[in-house]
């Protein structure tokens, strides 16, 4: 009896052990390729990676303070407050609009499949009735924060609960990849609110970028949520409320700008003398010429001849550099609480999104930055130029803003762009002519103390050094 049941037992572990490679077997012969990326092409909004939630290790940066949007973090306790105001949004534009809530959760209803369909890691159990709810109440709850300013009741700005910030951390809320809605949602609650009488993707990016401080812009093709429009204001376009730069005009202009058509001249003389002469002048004066390495930060930069100047408006994350002229052109940006989170959620929002294979633009721009600004002296030199405004307590805390930001990220700099900078950089007349603007350009007597000491060696035609200010050593001879 003993061994009969061991034999049976033995036969069932057989029969397990094979029960799952016919599961494997069938699900094989089940599988559509095809079906698997259908889907992924319609999917918008995710959960973030896990590698990136670690590396970034704050939770504050994908996770909503005050409104949670969407299925992934609604229920969470410190959120539930917000929830009376969805209601009270939907209540108001039932009231002001008068249209009936029937059409509004019908109009819903009708794309129910293609709203769910948006959602990368969305519980497939949940009840169309509890998704269909929350598309309704976040929707409503949107458009009315969006509309804030043109929109009051007993003389209080609606959802501003306490002020001002309230307002404020909701639009940070609203640019987190995991608190996204489609867009579909809005589009088809202003279908029936506004009756077809305007463009309902033009109404919401307009909408969008005011309230997040850029100029209204054509946005080609339709945006997936309300992320992706803030991303494209970002790319083509740059804040309206940046402030001018500080500027010099009506001062004294630096003595460089008045010398620099005779340091161009003067340039050009020494380039046709001896390698030997430029050397020795540097060494005369006091510095030895050292060839740069590689150099990444803006104070390495600058010490190595390249100038630094804010791109103009409507040149969104471009950086360009001019070789010629030793000129890179950085776009402005301001520097507060929400920058961490919101670069972080973009960038999230390209790794994961395959439309935007390979065009990963705010990624290529955190990177470049987060190479610039190693120190608080990086910062400082930045805003100096009017390229970074530093809301921050510190100069060493907007640095730690993008020393944070290159945690996690694949490096994505722009090839081209950092070999013209590091060859720039790496040639020894550069370094010399920024050393001497640096040292000997700032002030009048320094100046004409540098254009003699030419003069003379000119004179001299093919003069050689004292062995004393050789800048070369015995063993070089």
């Amino acid at each position: 009896m003993t061994q009969r049941n061991a034999g049976t037992t033995s036969e069932e572990k057989k029969e397990n052990k094979d029960s799952w490679v016919v599961v494997i077997q069938q699900n094989f012969e089940l599988y559509d390729p095809s079906a698997y990326h259908t889907r992924l092409k319609k999917t918008s909004i995710y959960k973030w990676p896990n590698d990136l939630v670690i590396a970034s290790d704050v939770n504050w940066l994908h996770t909503p303070q005050m409104a949670s949007l969407g299925p992934y973090h609604i229920g969470k306790e410190h959120l539930q407050p917000m929830e009376g105001h969805k209601e009270r949004a939907l209540y108001g534009i039932l009231a002001r609009r008068q249209v009936s809530l029937s059409n509004l959760v019908s109009s819903l209803k009708q794309v129910e499949q293609e709203l769910r369909d948006n959602y990368d890691d969305l519980d497939p159990k949940l009840p169309s009735d509890s998704f269909l709810k929350m598309m309704l109440l976040d929707g409503c709850f949107i458009l009315e924060v969006l509309r804030c300013h043109h929109l009051k009741e007993n003389g209080v700005p609606i959802f501003s609960i306490n002020g001002r910030l309230t307002d404020t951390v909701v639009f940070r809320d609203m640019l987190l990849l995991e608190n996204q809605i489609p867009l579909l949602v809005l589009r088809k609650l202003l279908d029936i609110m506004q009756r077809g009488e305007i463009n309902n993707d033009a109404y919401l990016n307009d909408l969008v970028c005011r309230r997040y401080g850029f100029e209204s812009l054509p946005i080609d093709g339709p945006c997936s949520h309300i992320l992706d429009i803030f991303r494209k204001c970002l790319i083509w376009g740059r804040p309206t409320e940046e402030q001018p730069t500080s500027s010099v005009e009506g001062f004294t202009k630096p003595v460089f700008l008045q010398c620099e058509p005779w340091l161009n001249v003067i340039g050009k003389g020494i380039q046709r003398m001896p390698l030997a002469i430029p050397i020795f002048v540097c060494r005369l004066l006091g510095k030895q010429v050292s060839k740069p390495g590689n150099m990444r930060s803006a104070m390495r930069f600058h010490e190595a001849g390249i100038e630094f100047k804010k791109a103009k408006r409507h040149s969104g994350l471009n950086i360009t550099f001019d070789r010629k002229q030793g000129v890179l052109t950085i776009p402005y940006i301001g520097i507060d609480d929400d920058t961490a989170a919101t670069y972080m959620n973009l960038m999230a929002f390209e790794r994961m999104h395959p439309k935007l294979i390979g065009n990963h633009v705010v990624t290529s721009y955190v990177s470049f930055m987060d190479e610039l600004i190693d120190t608080a002296e990086d910062v400082s030199l930045l805003c100096s130029k009017g390229i970074v405004r530093n809301f921050l307590g510190s100069d060493e805390d907007a640095a730690k803003v993008f020393n944070k930001l290159g945690d996690g990220i694949i490096d994505c700099l722009d090839d081209e762009l950092y070999v013209q900078l590091q060859s720039y950089v790496a040639s020894d007349w550069n370094a010399a002519r920024a050393y001497l603007k640096r040292n000997y350009f700032h002030n009048p007597w320094s100046t004409l103390s540098l254009l003699a000491a030419i003069v003379l060696l000119g004179g001299e035609g093919q003069c050689i050094p004292h062995p004393r200010l050789r800048p070369w050593g015995p063993e070089q001879l």
